[in-house]
């Protein structure tokens, strides 16, 4: 929905994870990379479930909550920002169906990094052109995160990439 909407705005020294807070989402592979990934890079959380508290709770043990912004629930101008603005997007759930979220960040022309498991985003996501596939390991997570904040040139091309990728999947509901 609202495919036009989508852009990209520029970049900020933040990772966004949007997403209902479940474990299968798997929020927690992002909240242990930052662990292992240096400032001023961030993570912007956006969502709500049944796992926000215990998300929010191992931020604080692992040290790293002043780095993790939860959002909660947001509007859709608000995300659509959140989205033209990201360095990145993580996107890692266990063995999704579809994946929305790999479309609004291939529609926002930014890289998206998801695991090896992820099931829907596999279909969308090309290794190292569009974005980036890693095993389910927070220190691969984070070495991908690492990748895209040491070199905002390469992903900034990954972004333009993934769009372009988009464009010619021709996805559209006329189409399907």
């Amino acid at each position: 929905p609202h495919a036009e909407r989508y852009g990209n705005e520029g970049t900020f020294p933040f990772i966004l994870c949007p997403s209902r807070l479940e474990s299968l989402k798997r929020q927690d592979l992002l909240i242990r990379a930052m662990v292992h990934v240096p400032e001023p890079v961030s993570a912007y959380i956006v969502g709500e479930g049944g796992m926000q508290e215990s998300f929010r709770a191992l931020a604080e043990n692992l040290g790293v909550s002043h780095r993790i912004r939860f959002l909660g629930h947001t509007d859709q101008t608000q995300l659509l920002r959140l989205y033209a603005h990201c360095l990145g997007v993580f996107f890692g759930p266990h063995d999704e169906d579809y994946g929305y979220i790999t479309l609004e960040s291939m529609l926002s022309s930014k890289p998206v990094i998801t695991c090896s498991d992820s099931g829907g985003p596999l279909e969308f996501v090309l290794h190292d052109q569009t974005g980036l596939i890693v095993p389910p390991e927070p220190e691969a997570v984070a070495a991908a995160v690492n990748q895209l904040a040491t070199n905002p040139a390469r992903a900034r091309q990954m972004g333009h990439d993934a769009r372009s990728h988009y464009e010619a999947m021709d996805i559209s509901w006329d189409r399907a």
